[in-house]
Parts: structure tokens; sequence; C-alpha cells
């Protein structure tokens, strides 16, 4: 009753195909940030349980309501408790833009068509483990560079002076000493 052939539908994959199984696939759509899990399809904001304190759930699901686009759901991950507030404001605009930009693909393209594929390794340590307080990511791949350097101008503009592309003759773990404390470690 809800569906009609020849309907175009975004879904997402929830659960890789297994053997003969095909994939399992939802409408509702959620995109995971740092700090917040938006929920595009609910218009929602819910607190995780694991964030016990009352007046800390409190506060945080009244910052992301004031704060989140209208019709945009959001869940407050566990990370997120004691957080600043400045922290889970910049999530809430990052998700809000990766979501402009997968509604705007998803709008320009015919079914079947990918419209989104989640970060590989590098852009989630970049999403994850980078905030403000760093002061330099040095790369010493071309290609890597230059995804980070995409990826942070669309979502971290604050990020993009801090990127660094290393040039230098010696591996990069040796030229920072980082072979020795991996090895101690």
């Amino acid at each position: 009753d809800l569906l009609r052939e020849g309907q175009e539908v975004l879904v997402q994959v929830a659960k890789d195909p297994i053997a003969a199984k095909g994939a399992r696939l939802t409408c509702h759509i959620s995109l995971p940030g740092r700090h917040l899990v938006c929920m595009p399809t609910i218009n929602h904001v819910g607190v995780s349980r694991r964030i016990e304190r009352d007046d800390e759930r409190r506060r945080l699901r009244e910052f992301v309501e004031q704060n989140r686009p209208q019709g945009l759901g959001f869940i407050v991950r566990t990370a997120s408790g004691r957080q600043h507030e400045k922290r889970v404001k910049a999530d809430i605009d990052y998700l809000a833009r990766l979501w402009e930009e997968i509604w705007a693909k998803s709008n320009a393209v015919s079914a079947p068509a990918l419209v989104y594929e989640d970060l590989n390794p590098v852009l989630r340590v970049i999403r994850d483990w980078v905030n403000e307080d760093i002061d330099k990511i040095i790369v010493d791949s071309k290609y890597h560079f230059q995804e980070i350097q995409r990826f942070v101008g669309n979502f971290m503009p604050f990020l993009k002076q801090k990127v660094d592309l290393y040039h230098g003759d010696i591996p990069i773990f040796d030229a920072y000493n980082l072979s020795n404390e991996i090895h101690r470690a």
C-alpha cells in the first residue's frame, strides 16, 4: 500500500548482504557524527540512555532542540556528555550540511544510484578525533591530502590551513620519531 512500482525511494543499507541473502534496507536514514546521530526522517531529539544525569540529559536535549534545523532529528550520543556546546553545535552544522548534500544528490540522479557512502577510515578519524585544539595534520599521501582538504573545506573549514603535505625523503614515521614511540608503547 505504501509503495508503487517505479517509485523512487531513498534508502540506507542497514545490513550488508550475506551469501544468498540480500542487503537489509531502511528508509530511516541515520548519519553518524562525533557527538550526534542525525535522523533526517524523524523530527525528534533523543539523548543516549547512557548519559545518566538528568540535568545533563536535559541540557543537551534543550541545546540540540534550539540549534537544530527544523525537521531534522538528532540523537545525542554518549560521547557528548559534558561536551562544550560549541562542539555539539559544530556537529549539528556538519550533519545538516551532509544531509543537504545527500538530499540534493538524490534529487539530481535517477534510481538506482549511490548518493552517499560512509567515510573511509582516514576521513572518519578526521571527523571523530580532530577538533580546533589540533595544531597540525601532516599527511604523506597526496591523494589523502587532497581528500582531507576537500572534506575539511566542506565540513570543518577551521582546519583547512592546518593540513600539510609531507615532502620529506625519509618515511614520515621516522621523521617525527613515531616508529620509536610505537615500538616503546
